[in-house]
């Protein structure tokens, strides 16, 4: 859950830094019931307007 809005600024930053195909790798995730661990590779599929970016 996010402690405040996502300024638009902010977002065509995340927007610009990874776009779609761009490939991402987990560093960190706050889940405890994830299965994902530290070092999965995936691909930016999409950035939301509240700035949330969907991997595959």
């Amino acid at each position: 859950m996010r402690d405040r809005e996502i300024s638009e600024r902010e977002l065509e930053h995340l927007k610009k830094v990874y776009p779609a195909g761009t490939r991402v790798e987990l560093v960190h995730m706050d889940d405890p019931y994830t299965k994902l661990k530290p070092g999965l590779k995936g691909t930016v599929k999409v950035i939301d307007d509240m700035g949330t970016i969907f991997v595959a």
